[in-house]
């Protein structure tokens, strides 16, 4: 616990209010006015309700409300709250439930005590009334009992109960003379003294409610409930009877656990051989006998990620068990099931499922030698690992090979959605997770020689502090760099296993620390994978539930959203659970203590505003918000003093440089699909909620793609995995063989939960599994909803358009609806011609094709025919403007690239000559037989009307195209201005741009003002009579002859004379 880390405003608050209270005279030194709301303890006062069940939260958090209550030093009865949650803990153990409790006195203000005069409220701090120096009294004395089993739920109809001494905690010990338990068993109430062992058995699994009885010395009677949900556990009997090499005739078993005709599984315990940090790990073997000779065909599973060690170790076989293994194949919708009856099947349950995986694939190791050793034919082991149980399988036969004196007999390892490279919990859920269990508050006063700091939410770090030690070793640090220590574990993240398989974990600071990860990651790719015995090689081949489709996750909402104004307080605890990877809910894939979960309810004078809000990376550097978290908490002393606190916010962006695995293809977690027992007890989560999926196992790790070795980039991430169309080298898959996820029902094709069996990889196992049969190469990407027509997208005379032949039937059609083209097709292909070269337009192929396998699907494919106009309209041919006598010039076509056009017919007028020509290009020259200036360059493209043209201007400009005319409605004066115009007309084709000439003029006997168009002049003769007016064209090519016309002027004689004067 971090003391700093609390938060002090609400104790300095309630100091300040209550600071003028005689203290003293609060009955039991306990005044819930004065504490933090955690429960309404008025609800549990020892009358039964079916609004007061209770479980351990509720025990937990009324201990946090009386604490927090504690307005004078008393302490009876009183610990750290921490320390009571390690007691709890310390006392669950296999096949017991632990009962844990609470009776206490304490006060609170009568209803009316401000209104009938008995407290006084000035200025928002309260003091004690005495009338004629007579204290008047305001308090109301009140009781609470609560008791509570450890867990809500149970497999396993027969077991033990004991309520220890030191979990049922009380400032008044003295006055109880006994508590007695209901079980709902019909042996009505029986007396529970502490510490005893009371046997309880159950004929069917059901839903029980226990009913707790506490008697006082003055003879009052208060009573508890809490439901309990009672399923039928695993059968099992003694490994004595099972045949092997060293007991060919065993004795008959008797059956310890279950009532239906299925007769048990073996059950015995191996101990790992070779220590990991000086610990040696222990598994536990479920045996189904198919044949009852014995192992026979053995197929030995390593089971996955399990936290019922940690967090539920009263159950057997914890979180995962060979019963949900032989449901999840029996459901598959394949061939599977029969297949796997064939096999003599060795369950793998690790006794420690959250330990370093070297450890557990030590025990492996010795579960391997096991069945070696009493197996009764030579028949070679088949080795199947789910999750984490295919990294410690992989590791373990490995580590035999190279590094053990025995073999270990294998033929086949199956690797089923394991994190070869790593799993993924989003960043946005860790952070939410880290806040929630970050949130302390620090109670108004101080117990004993500490300051008393109170979890907001139910908070388990006081369990994991002795565990770390005890399960995992003193050593644990120091070869592996960074690690929480004992006393900084908050979650079942922090754990070994976790840390080596999340790609990025994030710590109590909110920072991403990866290094326990890489370490793993390194020692594993260094040991590669198991290449068998000598003379029997292994193969080795993977399921990934990721999609073949290569579909991504989308998040249009949040992974998880909470957000509720008056909301219950204890909502923060299953939103913890939500969040945690401990909890089970990811790695373990079970909702631990979901079930008949009882959360208590807030007093009508407190609430709570809550917004939780945890998103999903989309991409890579996106810098968006992916958590937002507030609680603001407020009561009402009095029904009239306020207190409004801030208790927490925190708000945290996506990380650069990050990929982005929540939206990856993968092993799919659905958050919801394990809520549905939390919903059922707590509505409000579901109505106020929102929860979504993503992706857990990447495609990529599970494939193990560039075997650790090579680094993926995003694209390898979003890309699709094919079995039968493997990824090349360096990153390269090092399986032999291996499918994805495909559903014939499913056109979106969607990513599977993680290590689920289906119709696909169930009927592919077999393959695999039957010696009969050759192993398929799994390949449905073709029926992906992204599966496209094999074929041009232009249709230039005649094309071919196919789809996969692995497709049974196959029906075409054209949707033609300007009569293009003609077709025949044959199969899974299909060929057009076009029916008119200078037609063009858009047909539509559409094609429906099915197989047994994959289902069915239909793809369409526009085609363009011919060459559509839009195609051509940016095409343009560059060259010079002007052809000069004597010259060749080159054009070229500009921004024309059509598959249609592969070919040129070149056309020019009449004034130029062509004298060579390529594809994209034409040389030409001036024709000087020919005077015509304007010129017409053409390019005729192929199978089409469609051309490109360049008008140019040819050699040197005639002179006889040359016009001069006056403009104006005038003729010419003398001594006034006038304005003339020359033109050039000639032959003038729609592709000529500008005339590319300039004028130069002859004007004699006049004043000249010229242009910035050389085209006009203004002109004043000096006298009437005619006006010769010269004009010649200018081009690059040269000058035009001189063009001459007169004008006629008219004007007085002397005007000459006027004229010289005036200049």
């Amino acid at each position: 616990m971090y003391s700093q880390s609390a938060n002090t405003d609400f104790a300095n608050q309630m100091n300040s209010i209550f600071q003028h209270l005689d203290k003293n005279r609060v009955p039991h030194g306990i005044l819930t006015d004065f504490g933090l709301d955690y429960v309404d303890l008025s609800s549990y006062s020892g009358s039964l309700s079916t609004n007061n069940y209770t479980s351990r939260a509720t025990v937990h958090e009324s201990f946090y409300d009386l604490i927090s209550s504690r307005i004078r030093q008393v302490n009876t009865g009183f610990i750290q709250p921490q320390e009571f949650e390690k007691r709890w803990h310390n006392h669950r153990t296999e096949r017991v439930i632990t009962l844990g409790g609470l009776y206490f006195k304490y006060a609170k203000f009568k209803d009316n005590a401000k209104t009938s005069g008995k407290i006084n409220v000035t200025n928002n701090k309260i003091y004690d009334v005495y009338t004629n120096g007579i204290w008047q009294n305001p308090y109301e004395e009140k009781s609470t009992f609560i008791l509570a089993p450890s867990i809500n739920s149970y497999k396993g109809l027969n077991f033990q109960v004991k309520l220890p001494q030191d979990i049922f905690l009380s400032n008044y010990p003295s006055q109880i003379q006994s508590i007695a338990v209901d079980f709902q068993d019909g042996q009505g109430y029986r007396t529970v003294n502490y510490n005893q062992i009371i046997n309880v058995s159950y004929t069917q699994a059901n839903t029980y409610t226990w009913k707790f009885k506490l008697t006082l010395t003055n003879g009052q009677t208060l009573y508890s409930h809490s439901k309990i949900e009672i399923e039928e556990g695993l059968k099992t009997k003694d490994i004595a009877s099972l045949k092997t090499s060293q007991t060919p005739n065993p004795p008959t078993s008797n059956t310890t656990q279950g009532v239906s005709d299925f007769d048990g599984y073996y059950k015995t315990t191996v101990t790992a051989s070779v220590p990991y940090y000086g610990k040696y790990a222990t598994a536990t073997l479920y045996i189904k006998d198919v044949g009852a000779e014995g192992i026979t065909k053995p197929l030995i599973v390593a089971e996955g990620f399990d936290t019922g060690a940690i967090l539920n170790p009263e159950q057997e076989a914890g979180d995962n068990n060979i019963i949900k293994f032989l449901n999840n194949v029996n459901t598959s919708s394949s061939n599977l099931p029969s297949q796997i009856n064939t096999y003599d099947i060795i369950y793998v349950d690790w006794d420690n499922g959250v330990d370093f995986i070297q450890r557990n694939a030590f025990a492996f190791e010795e579960a391997i030698r096991y069945v070696n050793d009493n197996k009764l034919s030579d028949t070679p082991n088949t080795i199947i690992g789910q999750s984490m149980g295919g990294l410690v399988a992989r590791y373990a036969l490995a580590d035999i090979e190279q590094n053990r004196d025995f073999n270990h007999d294998t033929n086949l390892y199956i690797s089923h959605d394991a994190p070869h490279l790593g799993a993924n919990t989003p960043i946005g859920m860790q952070h939410m997770y880290r806040h929630v269990n970050n949130m302390y508050q620090s109670a108004p006063l101080p117990l004993l020689f500490g300051e008393v700091i109170l979890p907001l939410a139910y908070d388990a770090s006081g369990i994991f502090g002795d565990t770390v030690i005890s399960v995992f070793g003193t050593d644990i640090l120091y070869d592996l760099g960074e690690f929480v220590t004992p006393s900084q574990y908050l979650s079942i993240s922090d754990f070994p296993a976790s840390r080596q398989m999340l790609y990025n974990w994030v710590n109590m600071d909110y920072e991403i620390k990866n290094v326990i990860h890489d370490a793993w990651q390194q020692e594993l790719s260094d040991m590669g994978y198991p290449q068998g015995d000598e003379g029997m090689p292994i193969r080795n081949i993977a399921i990934a539930n990721g999609s073949e489709c290569g579909v991504e996750y989308t998040h249009d909402t949040s992974l998880i959203r909470y957000e509720k104004t008056a909301a219950d307080k204890t909502i923060l605890n299953s939103i913890i659970g939500l969040t945690d990877i401990g909890v089970g809910i990811v790695l373990a894939g079970t909702w631990q203590g979901a079930a008949l979960m009882v959360l208590g309810v807030l007093p009508g004078n407190s609430k709570y505003d809550i917004i939780f809000n945890a998103s999903a990376m989309t991409s890579l550097n996106e810098n968006k918000q992916i958590y937002y978290g507030r609680i603001t908490y407020k009561k009402k002393i009095l029904w009239v003093v306020p207190i409004s606190v801030n208790l927490t916010r925190e708000e945290k962006h996506q990380p650069n440089g990050i990929f982005p695995y929540d939206s990856y293809g993968g092993g799919a977690y659905t958050i919801e699909n394990y809520l549905g027992d939390l919903f059922n007890t707590l509505p409000t989560l579901q109505n106020n909620g929102t929860f979504g999926r993503y992706g857990f196992i990447p495609t990529a790790s599970a494939l193990d793609a560039g075997r650790g070795i090579t680094s993926l980039d995003d694209m390898d991430y979003k890309r699709d995995y094919v079995g039968a169309n493997p990824p090349s080298a360096p990153k390269d898959s090092p399986f032999h063989n291996f499918v994805t996820h495909f559903n014939r029902f499913d056109p979106s094709n969607t990513n599977s939960e993680h290590i689920s069996f289906n119709r696909i990889n169930g009927n592919w196992l077999v393959t695999e599994l039957d010696d009969s049969q050759t192993p398929e190469l799994s390949d449905c990407s073709a029926f992906c909803i992204n599966a496209e027509i094999s074929g041009e997208d232009i249709l230039c005379t005649t094309g071919v358009y196919s789809v996969t032949n692995l497709a049974t039937i196959v029906n075409w059609s054209v949707i033609d609806p300007d009569n293009l083209v003609s077709f025949t097709s044959n199969g899974n292909e299909i060929t057009l011609n076009q029916l008119n070269p200078d037609n063009y337009g858009i047909v539509t192929l559409e094609v429906y094709y099915y197989n047994p396998r994959c289902g069915s699907i239909t793809v369409t494919k526009d085609i363009e025919v011919g060459i559509l106009p839009n195609r051509v309209s940016n095409a343009s041919l560059t060259g010079e403007t002007s052809v000069c006598d004597n010259q060749q010039y080159t054009y070229y076509i500009s921004g024309l690239n059509h598959p249609c056009v592969n070919d040129i017919e070149w056309t020019v007028s009449d004034n130029l000559n062509i004298i060579s020509h390529t594809a994209n290009s034409v040389t030409v020259t001036s024709d000087i037989y020919d005077d015509e200036y304007a010129g017409l360059i053409t390019a005729n493209l192929p199978n089409s009307s469609f051309t490109i043209e360049k008008g140019v201007w040819v050699g040197i400009p005639n002179s006889d195209n040359i016009h001069i005319q006056k403009i104006g409605a005038y003729d010419l004066y003398a001594g006034r201005w006038s304005k003339l115009k020359a033109s050039y007309q000639t032959m003038l084709y729609p592709a000529n741009g500008p005339l590319n000439l300039t004028f130069e003029w002859q004007i004699p006997n006049s004043a000249i003002r010229f242009y910035d168009d050389s085209a006009f002049v203004d002109v004043k003769p000096y006298n009437p009579g005619q006006l010769n007016v010269g004009v010649r064209a200018i081009c690059p090519c040269g000058n035009s002859n001189w063009k001459y016309e007169l004008f006629n002027v008219d004007g007085p004689t002397n005007t000459l004379i006027e004229l010289r004067k005036a200049n």
